[in-house]
């Protein structure tokens, strides 16, 4: 028999995770032609950012409250800018402050600019 997981989300997060939905629709909706999304090679920029990630990821892992390192789109406000950059998901955003000085993520490596999201705990479930 498989168990059904629930998310234990709050009324706030289902909202805020539906809003968050509708603000990636849009952002992918603006650019797609005739129902179809746009394609495109991977341009210099993109390339730049997957070797940059391809260089830093083990180190960007190793440090406090580092889950996951992905090439994405940077947020500002709760909506996608368009930017590329390189994304670092983490537990939980502290301040710089509270935060070893090897621990600090820089704003930018090798020129590509970071972006912090905060996503929690990251754990495998059970079968």
């Amino acid at each position: 028999m498989k168990k059904v997981l629930k998310p234990a989300w709050s009324n706030d997060e289902v909202a805020a995770a539906g809003r968050a939905f509708d603000r990636w629709d849009a952002f992918f909706a603006a650019r797609a032609v005739g129902g179809e999304s746009v394609r495109q090679p991977l341009s210099a920029s993109d390339q730049s950012i997957a070797q940059v990630r391809a260089r830093h990821e083990a180190a960007l892992l190793g440090r406090a409250n580092v889950v996951a390192v992905a090439e994405g789109f940077r947020m500002r406000d709760g909506k996608p800018t368009g930017e590329r950059c390189l994304v670092v998901y983490v537990s939980r955003k502290l301040p710089a402050k509270r935060l070893a000085a090897a621990d600090r993520l820089p704003r930018t490596i090798d020129g590509v600019p970071i972006d912090v999201v905060e996503v929690g705990t990251i754990e495998a479930q059970p079968l």
